[in-house]
């Protein structure tokens, strides 16, 4: 195991994943939003734009190699950011409209073009609160029995193993949530 390897497993630790809170200053949180709501005055989302993104889980993707959406990793720790970055997943949490639903874990997929290379890490950075009421993240932890909610301030960041399950929960509130997802293969 390399050094970069031992720190990213000493950060996650025996459960698999770990919050690092306040790791993404303000300004690059109110950047990145910022240029979401920017091309959203400039461009609009038609319908059919904003169920294709719910659908996937992926809103604008024409912005994820935006500087201000890069800007959020710069104060990750580097030990968390090795391997190849894949594509950033802008996420947008809209209040849903269901009462309830099954709660199951899912873990990421690695592209098809990666070949055999697996993911070394994922690393999410809160743009907005997540919780309970909002849509917020749980993960289903290695060394204990899920699921835990894992509730996450503006700023705060979650590196979590690429096989550690996890998922949303239904967002009642009147708010969107707003996250970045980063992923790293391992390298070539």
């Amino acid at each position: 195991m390399s050094a970069t390897e031992a720190g990213a497993a000493t950060v996650l630790g025996s459960a698999g994943y770990a919050v690092l809170r306040g790791a993404v200053p303000r300004e690059a949180v109110d950047g990145a939003l910022r240029r979401i709501h920017v091309d959203l005055l400039r461009n609009g989302l038609s319908a059919e734009q904003i169920a294709e993104y719910h659908e996937v889980k992926v809103w604008f993707p024409h912005l994820r190699w935006e500087p201000e959406i890069l800007a959020l990793l710069e104060t990750i720790p580097p030990e968390l950011r090795t391997g190849e970055l894949c594509d950033p997943q802008i996420l947008l949490h809209l209040p849903d409209e269901a009462a309830e639903w099954p709660l199951e874990p899912h873990t990421d997929r690695t592209p098809p073009w990666a070949g055999d290379r697996p993911y070394r890490l994922v690393v999410g950075v809160a743009l907005t609160a997540g919780h309970a009421g909002n849509g917020g993240l749980v993960v289903w932890p290695f060394d204990r029995a899920g699921p835990v909610a894992v509730p996450l301030e503006q700023g705060d960041a979650v590196a979590m193993h690429p096989g550690l399950g996890h998922s949303g929960t239904l967002n009642h509130s009147g708010s969107i949530r707003y996250a970045v997802y980063f992923r790293f293969l391992e390298p070539a």
